[in-house]
């Protein structure tokens, strides 16, 4: 970037420095922003595993406590045959994230096709996370616009200076 912005003097290196450092922290906060929407998606995908499987694992346990109760069990000598698995349900709904959000079309539609089976819509996963991230992204966009509003100024006072130096064997009197 300082090579095309190319300052000659050292005042006008150090305005291209600064718009350098603004093009920086816009770039963050930009990177910022999207990593706060796939955040949303990744949570929304593992809750609704989650969820998912903590639903299939009470109505095992339903179904545990039916045939309890049918060969003549009481609720005294009941033990749960089983417990729910939090850490392998996190660990499935890593996997379909990562499948969710791959480049390979492939995975993306198996992983799309399991999201809907779990009575959601990845298009309405995008929006509610769209919509999440419009609320929560308030802080970056306003830092955005500032930068943005920053690098017009010190642009506009860059160009000035350049279009100020001396022509090339011009006497500068002072």
């Amino acid at each position: 970037m300082m090579a095309s912005l190319a300052p000659i003097t050292p005042y006008e290196a150090v305005i291209a420095e600064n718009l350098i450092a603004i093009e920086w922290e816009l770039l963050q906060h930009r990177r910022m922003r999207e990593a706060s929407m796939r955040r949303d998606i990744h949570n929304a995908i593992m809750d609704a595993v989650v969820k998912r499987h903590k639903s299939n694992f009470d109505d095992a346990v339903d179904d545990a406590w039916e045939e309890h109760l049918a060969i003549g069990g009481t609720e005294d000598d009941w033990e749960y045959p089983f417990e729910f698995d939090d850490d392998e349900a996190k660990k499935i709904g890593e996997d379909l994230v990562l499948r969710a959000t791959s480049h390979e079309p492939n995975n993306q539609s198996e992983a799309y096709a399991e999201i809907q089976e779990m009575g959601m819509s990845p298009i309405e996963m995008m929006i509610s996370a769209y919509v999440d991230y419009n609320r929560h992204s308030i802080k970056h966009d306003e830092k955005v616009r500032e930068l943005e509003r920053r690098r017009r100024d010190v642009m506009r006072d860059y160009q000035a200076l350049q279009r100020s130096r001396p022509i090339e064997g011009e006497v500068v009197e002072g």
